[in-house]
């Protein structure tokens, strides 16, 4: 498993008229969680994308329990949890920092691998390397 926790506050243009986070902007936080994680593993999506991979998501759910509001410091939990095949799935837990026991939203994106030119293929082997380098670092 690999676990990356991304903070961050709620932004006022992020809020809607109930004075709760709008339900797309949990998406975007999403991203921003997922960008910051590879970052943090050593492997930007930038570096992919030169070595002529991308990773589109191709699922997504979100299921709301609680809504955050304007100010409000969350922690967005981000794990892979299952070594990727295939695709790669990845989970998003969303906590408010001023009470971690209660779950905001939980989230899943799962992302294929695609050459630039769209057509399907393997897991390239730099996120394999990078993937199983943490791997056994989060379960010693």
């Amino acid at each position: 498993m690999i676990r990356y926790d991304y903070h961050f506050k709620v932004r006022y243009k992020d809020i809607d008229q109930m004075g709760v986070m709008y339900y797309s902007r949990y998406y975007e936080y999403f991203e921003a969680a997922r960008t910051d994680m590879m970052r943090s593993l050593g492997l930007t999506y930038k570096e992919l994308e030169q070595q002529g991979i991308m990773m589109p998501v191709v699922h997504s759910e979100s299921d709301y329990f609680s809504g955050p509001g304007f100010d409000d410091h969350l922690t967005c939990i981000t794990e892979v949890a299952e070594f990727p095949k295939g695709r790669m799935e990845i989970l998003y837990t969303l906590i408010n920092e001023s009470d971690p026991t209660k779950i905001l939203n939980r989230g899943k994106t799962i992302h294929a691998f695609l050459k630039l030119n769209g057509k399907p293929t393997r897991m390239p082997q730099s996120l394999k390397s990078v993937l199983e380098s943490h791997w056994r670092q989060d379960n010693e």
